[in-house]
């Protein structure tokens, strides 16, 4: 079962997209995983994670995101994230021949911080 599944974040894996966009907040040693349909975003999983770079947060469709994180093997995962608009590359940390490319979707929920 993957971190994504079940109420926690809403997470649904029927055709067109499930409930909303899963939230990526990748901040210090830590990677914070959201439902954009619960409370703006707020309620989740938080996982260890080694991350480079600036804080960044990227929405996606769980309808994409989830068969690519369950396409590698091994638990592990590696996201190489350039930008928050732009591709991530999704890699198992066991074997990263198995790589798939992953496009996030427009951060709804930034925008309703910004305005409340």
């Amino acid at each position: 079962m993957s971190v994504l599944d079940g109420p926690a974040l809403g997470a649904d894996r029927t055709a067109g997209g499930g409930p909303g966009s899963v939230l990526l907040r990748a901040e210090c040693d830590e990677l914070v995983l959201t439902s954009g349909e619960i409370g703006g975003g707020t309620a989740g999983v938080t996982l260890r994670a080694v991350c480079t770079g600036p804080p960044l947060r990227v929405a996606f469709d769980p309808a994409v995101l989830l068969p690519a994180l369950d396409a590698g093997v091994g638990p592990d995962v590696l996201l190489e994230i350039g930008s928050s608009a732009g591709p991530v590359v999704v890699r198992s940390a066991d074997q990263g021949s198995f790589t798939t490319l992953v496009m996030p979707v427009r951060d709804t929920s930034a925008a309703s911080d910004r305005q409340g």
